[in-house]
């Protein structure tokens, strides 16, 4: 069990960082690339990254439905650990433009809006997930392009994860403020939209999995 909170901790820092790149490269397309950094680390590292657990949960079992509310809690506590470090350096004044643009964003997207980006997101990482983690060498080219390559496309379409709208989140907070009830409707529904994507994905693999056997 201790395992498991320290790896849903690294995985919360883990994107955190990823998401702290995206945030310094002034270029969103830039930017977008970068942002799997995060991501590769947490499939390297096997990390217990809710849109990486969950998927795999529903694909063979292989997690418990216990270790996704871990994951949500664990991945949580790293980005806003992060987002408390970083709150005390420079670093922080960098960023803020930007994060201001993209709280105001989501806290007032209405919830079937983030629900359904929620869900296009989980899609995109559950594929990371399968062609780039679980088929590809740790590693390898191959891995690398295929992480790359989903990751990328969801960033720069400005889908849901819920895991970097944690930290994003928690900077706006510390810096700007925020309603409670705000900030709640977007983790519940980005939430609700990462778990139906991610779902989606691990089921229909296992399915066609299961039909060419």
């Amino acid at each position: 069990m201790k395992e498991k909170w320290i790896s849903s901790v690294m995985a919360g820092i883990f994107i955190a960082m990823g998401a702290m790149v995206y945030l310094s490269i002034p270029n969103t397309i830039v930017a977008s690339l970068f942002f799997s950094t995060g991501i590769l680390l947490v499939l390297n590292l096997h990390n217990m990254l809710l849109t990486r657990v969950w998927p795999m949960t529903v694909y063979n079992g292989s997690y418990r439905l216990s270790d996704s509310v871990i994951a949500w809690v664990g991945n949580g506590i790293g980005t806003i650990l992060v987002a408390v470090l970083i709150h005390f350096t420079r670093f922080e004044k960098g960023i803020l433009e930007k994060i201001e643009g993209i709280g105001k964003t989501k806290l007032s997207d209405d919830p079937a809006s983030l629900i359904i980006l929620g869900v296009f997101c989980a899609m995109f990482v559950a594929f990371a997930v399968f062609v780039g983690g679980v088929k590809q060498k740790n590693g390898s080219f191959a891995q690398i392009f295929y992480v790359w390559l989903f990751i990328t496309a969801f960033v720069f379409c400005g889908f849901e994860h819920i895991i970097a709208d944690m930290y994003y989140l928690s900077v706006y907070i510390l810096n700007f403020g925020a309603l409670p009830m705000d900030v709640a409707k977007v983790l519940i529904c980005v939430t609700v939209g990462n778990l139906i994507g991610g779902g989606f994905v691990g089921y229909a693999v296992r399915k066609l999995e299961e039909h060419q056997q």
